[in-house]
């Protein structure tokens, strides 16, 4: 919770410092800001559809929450730093003041959470709440019905497990791993070690984005392949939308 509010707390300022001190020509750190909001941007606009400004900015708030809560988590003495408590039998367990946000499940899960019911909503949106409980709940041919309903059910469901445990995974093992190499050889070794889990921390907040982006991707063009040919020739007037600045 610690990690997370520290996220939370750092994207919030920046954001301030950005709305309140933005120029057209921007500074160091306007630039440090604006550089992974465009590029995100840039690759939801390239893969996301026609409907990408739709849901740009939730793909954009997840990668720059998790990668901030990454980032957090390589710092010195988080995990590390705390108080320690002596248990039942007089062991004593060291508590962490701040550990890494996504290495906790509930982190994690919470996230997978909030992607799964974006992505349900906009498939909801596109087809109506009809027709996406008869797309996930009725199977073409509808005697494959029996045999394929459950398992849309169950594919439907393990994005929330895949999610976040993907994301939980990777980033507690690196806790660990940086713990182990921190204990045997606390010089020089770890830097190395340290530059890996950047690279991963950077590349699994990339992952759980872009998995957000695709999968409300697919459920807009679920719509729009399984659609009558009336719903098709509504889309048509879409092509006159402006895009948004």
């Amino acid at each position: 919770m610690v990690g997370a509010l520290l996220a939370s707390a750092l994207l919030l300022a920046a954001t301030v410092y950005v709305a309140r001190r933005g120029t057209l020509v921007p500074g160091r750190l306007q630039a440090m800001v604006e550089l992974p909001i465009e590029w995100i941007a840039g690759i939801v606009r390239g893969t996301g559809g026609r409907r990408w400004a739709e849901f740009a900015g939730l793909v954009i708030a997840i990668f720059l929450f998790v990668l901030v809560a990454n980032l957090i988590g390589l710092l010195p003495g988080v995990g590390t730093i705390g108080l320690v408590e002596e248990g039942a039998h007089g062991e004593q367990t060291l508590v962490p003041l701040v550990r890494p946000a996504a290495a906790d499940l509930n982190f994690t899960l919470g996230l997978a959470i909030i992607a799964f019911v974006a992505f349900v909503a906009w498939g909801i949106r596109a087809n109506g709440v009809v027709g996406y409980l008869k797309e996930l709940l009725i199977a073409e041919p509808a005697y494959m019905t029996p045999l394929l309903t459950p398992i849309h059910i169950i594919s439907e469901l393990s994005r929330l497990i895949s999610l976040s445990m993907r994301l939980f995974g990777n980033v507690f093992a690196g806790e660990v791993l940086l713990a182990v190499i921190l204990a045997l050889v606390p010089l020089l070794v770890p830097i190395a070690f340290l530059g890996l889990e950047l690279i991963f921390g950077f590349v699994q907040a990339l992952v759980f984005a872009l998995l957000t982006m695709t999968y409300i991707t697919l459920a807009i063009a679920e719509h729009r392949q399984h659609g009558s040919g009336a719903g098709h020739a509504g889309d048509a007037p879409d092509h006159t939308e402006a895009s948004p600045a």
